[in-house]
């Protein structure tokens, strides 16, 4: 009888936990346990589970990692030989955790997956397939009422982290989940891809059911959501296609898909995941020429990868509107005005990487080509960057400029205006002289008047 662990990766899960957990406890499996990795949540769920789950294993991270680098943690803590990762808003059914321990007794299957159902009955996730040649994923069977058609169990290309199990034998195989997919996206598609290049099985276990509420921790819309899944959608395809499938079919379509984006957030989103993946190349080089085509040519493969995104990322920088937007009373708040002169300087700080490579026999091999990288991306593509920034410099410069004038005429007129009131000032205190002088005669004439009418008298 194996042992087995089941992981549950933690984030502000307050509503969530506690059904989850009740769940999973309630498993008839004799020998397993439960570690809940908290991803630096604020809504006291970690307490939580500390007072209310004391069989539980607690690990509190200090900060939310992203799903790959937290739900490691837990795997590397991990005592069973079934390891099983699970979100913390599912509620298992009754025997899933024996019917995934049950399907890795099979020494040709590597992960195993669920059927998923959302709370209403319909299906979510029966595995899951690539569809087309930029990487688009698909959960087969999603939003189909349950009637049995997948209850058989069937080889699939990826299946959702959601809820997934595999042998401690396999994960000694593929290692760990790649904390480069961050803060999520595309991981464990990446995971059941690295599975089967060894040779291993990815299989769908429609007995292993639970239901899925799919909780949406971020806006699908968000420039920020936008820019993370294309970035964990490019990474997945340029690890995992051959160089050849790249050129043949992945270039024309992203190139059209490219071209069907009208300026907007989206495309500007995906502007940034190329940088994001050109930044990554020298990893995800590594990563090639260990396991997908060891025999390429590294500066070869990695001039090539370096070509194809530069080329496409260049069909991103369609002309955008631009505008500086304003915002009240900004001129009257200097201490706002430094803060994002600040802000700017520092984001535009650019700290050199380090070449340096452990990997055996041919990391002198990656370093040559980190080199090489940097050396076109001086010519290529820094430079015309550079370019950009003057451009941008020169624009910010006039603008500082036209702002400086402005303040200078204003502190004209308010040197104007004192000088007008230091005059007033003068001409007041000049008034007050000569109205003094004017009593001090009046004064005296009263005097005289006063004497005269004495004399009269």
């Amino acid at each position: 009888m194996m042992k087995a662990s089941i992981i549950i990766l933690s984030w502000n899960g307050m509503s969530y936990l506690g059904p989850c957990l009740d769940a999973v406890l309630a498993q008839d499996y004799p020998d397993f346990e439960v570690i809940v990795v908290d991803n630096g949540s604020a809504d006291g769920s970690a307490d939580f589970v500390a007072t209310r789950y004391p069989q539980v294993r607690l690990i509190r991270n200090a900060r939310n990692l992203g799903f790959a680098a937290g739900s490691n943690i837990g795997l590397r803590a991990a005592a069973g030989e079934v390891l099983v990762l699970l979100n913390q808003d599912t509620e298992v059914c009754p025997g899933w955790l024996a019917a995934l321990v049950t399907a890795l007794q099979d020494p040709t299957i590597g992960i195993v997956g669920c059927k998923l159902l959302y709370p209403n009955g319909t299906i979510q996730h029966a595995g899951g397939r690539i569809v087309d040649s930029r990487g688009s994923a698909r959960h087969i069977g999603r939003d189909e009422i349950d009637e049995g058609q997948y209850d058989a169990i069937q080889d699939v290309d990826f299946v959702t982290g959601a809820a997934l199990a595999l042998t401690r034998t396999t994960f000694a195989c593929i290692g760990p989940l790649d904390e480069g997919f961050m803060p999520a996206y595309y991981e464990d598609t990446d995971w059941c891809y690295r599975t089967r290049e060894a040779g291993l099985r990815v299989i769908y276990c429609p007995s292993a059911m639970a239901i899925h509420y799919e909780s949406a921790s971020s806006v699908t819309s968000s420039y920020t959501h936008q820019v993370n899944f294309h970035s964990g959608r490019l990474r997945f395809l340029f690890k995992h296609l051959k160089l050849e499938d790249l050129w043949a079919s992945f270039v024309p379509a992203e190139s059209e898909g490219i071209q069907n984006l009208g300026p907007g957030g989206e495309l500007e989103a995906l502007r940034q995941a190329w940088m994001n993946l050109l930044l990554s190349l020298p990893d995800i080089l590594e990563f090639r020429l260990r396991f997908i085509e060891p025999d390429m040519d590294p500066q070869m493969m990695g001039e090539s990868l370096f070509q194809i995104a530069m080329t496409l990322r260049g069909l991103c920088a369609k002309e955008q509107p631009f505008y500086i937007p304003r915002e009240p009373s900004v001129a009257a708040q200097p201490e706002i005005w430094n803060s994002q002169l600040a802000s700017l300087y520092h984001e535009g700080e650019i700290t050199p990487q380090p070449f340096r490579s452990s990997v055996p026999v041919i990391g002198p091999a990656i370093v040559a080509f980190r080199e090489t990288w940097l050396s076109m991306a001086a010519r290529w593509y820094i430079q015309p960057l550079i370019m950009q920034q003057r451009v941008f410099n020169a624009h910010t410069v006039q603008l500082l400029n036209q702002i400086t004038d402005n303040l200078n005429q204003i502190a004209d007129n308010l040197n104007q205006i004192a000088d007008n009131s230091v005059r007033s000032q003068q001409e007041n205190a000049q008034h007050v002289r000569e109205l003094n002088t004017l009593l001090s005669e009046l004064l005296h004439l009263q005097k005289r008047v006063a004497e005269l009418e004495g004399r009269l008298l």
